[in-house]
């Protein structure tokens, strides 16, 4: 069976989108509820086309490799390629050449009729996405400041997930379980799946983000955020920042605080966009940001600071273009870093905690929030061992447990109580029992 997954090149990414887009209106309300474990017929074959094109194969060459999908593989190589051949014709006006595709999508009988629409939703979404994103630059440095006892008691609960935008039971567990520890924040690390489209932001994430946190019809019972991940930008981003205002977030970067504590978002997600560019290379703060950025953390007025982001510093298990650490985002934060009590990101969909490295004293990946991931698809060894770990108290490494075949998804609870503090990681196998609890202070 193929399962969910997404690409990094947003192409592939809109391509899903939109198929899955069409595919969910064969089945009426079911998108309402989310999005299907087991995925439509077209929502697979963009996969098998997706995992074709990421092998570099041809599509003879990965039905080689793997006869067992070979009915599979040559119908998502042929219904997927002339599909996007039409989109192309689409987004050209080439009228003559959008015939001839839709008259060869309608002559291979196992291409769904569907293919026709998708191929034109990909183009809107596409033209859509080469126009700017709506990044919303500060007038004055004290913008986009949250603060007062309504939005961050003195004595809060913040729950932090990350990845958790797939619309899959997955998801809805996950949140059912943060919504039992009754938090007074709730903060989104990014990435909505496959594209950030109107529909997915809609289906995926507004409707079950406001039913199982039972934020009323203002989404405001409880202030909730959503940070900019390179997939919530890969539609253009119009859907993502429509999305913050209905939260109430005045930016995708903002400064959530009390009298003691600070939570700083950046956007990683604005340079991580591009279809040209093929989502390829270390994304990096807008020099704006960055300034504004500086400021909070360094005029702090005696608060801890929790910096949040999508994207990783820095990584033990991937790579950032070809790097261990983000050679571009690095020299941005770098004189910050020994000012910042923890910074938790997503984007790998892994669980990692770190030990004190360059500078920063606690630091934890959370892209386990809702993604299928594979126990044979993360390495048992570190890419980077030089990269330091945090151990557990026997010297073992933290690691995710396994069900099903999948590692366990996750989320952060954060303990505030005046000027002490504390972050607790749990798995969605145990509500009750973290995996690990660690001081901030």
């Amino acid at each position: 069976m193929i399962r969910f997954k997404q690409f990094h090149d947003p192409k592939l990414s809109i391509w899903q989108s939109a198929v899955d887009e069409v595919a969910a209106a064969v089945g009426g309300a079911r998108a309402i509820t989310g999005r299907p474990d087991i995925p439509h017929p077209m929502s697979a074959e963009a996969v098998a086309y997706g995992n074709q094109v990421q092998s570099g194969l041809s599509v003879q060459a990965a039905t080689a490799a793997h006869p067992a999908t070979e009915g599979l593989l040559r119908t998502a190589g042929f219904c997927s390629l002339t599909g996007l051949k039409l989109a192309k014709s689409l987004i050209l006006c080439n009228e003559s050449d959008t015939e001839n595709y839709k008259d060869e999508l309608a002559k291979f009988g196992d291409c769904d009729p569907l293919y026709a629409e998708a191929a034109a939703k990909y183009a809107e979404y596409f033209v859509a996405q080469q126009k700017q994103i709506p990044y919303i630059v500060y007038k004055n440095l004290g913008d986009f400041v949250i603060d007062g006892p309504q939005k961050l008691p003195a004595k809060a609960t913040v729950a932090v997930v990350g990845d958790w935008g797939t619309g899959q039971y997955a998801a809805k567990s996950v949140l059912k379980q943060i919504a039992g520890k009754h938090p007074d924040v709730v903060i989104h690390l990014g990435d909505i799946y496959y594209a950030g489209t109107q529909f997915e932001v809609t289906h995926y994430f507004v409707q079950i983000w406001k039913q199982i946190l039972n934020l009323g019809d203002k989404l405001d019972r409880i202030p909730t955020f959503t940070l900019a991940g390179n997939h919530d930008m890969y539609s253009g981003g119009v859907p993502y920042y429509q999305l913050i205002k209905q939260l109430g977030q005045p930016a995708s970067y903002f400064c959530l605080r009390n009298a003691n504590w600070q939570f700083v978002a950046m956007d990683t997600g604005y340079h991580d966009h591009n279809p040209a560019g093929g989502g390829e290379g270390a994304t990096y703060l807008r020099e704006t940001e960055v300034t504004w950025l500086a400021d909070k953390v360094k005029n702090a007025g005696g608060r801890r600071t929790i910096l949040l982001s999508h994207h990783q510093l820095f990584t033990a298990f991937d790579s950032i273009d070809g790097n261990e650490i983000n050679m571009r985002l690095f020299p941005q934060v770098s004189p910050l870093l020994p000012d910042v009590s923890l910074w938790l990101w997503g984007h790998e969909h892994n669980f990692v905690m770190y030990d004190a490295y360059k500078g920063l004293a606690r630091s934890c990946c959370m892209g386990h929030g809702a993604f299928p991931v594979g126990q044979d698809e993360v390495p048992a060894r570190p890419k980077y061992p030089d990269v330091p770990l945090r151990k557990n108290s026997d010297g073992s490494d933290i690691r995710l447990g396994v069900t099903d075949g999948l590692y366990n998804h996750g989320y952060a609870i954060i303990e505030l109580n005046g000027a002490s503090g504390s972050v607790s990681y749990y798995q969605d196998s145990d509500e009750d029992t973290p995996m690990y609890t660690q001081s901030l202070t």
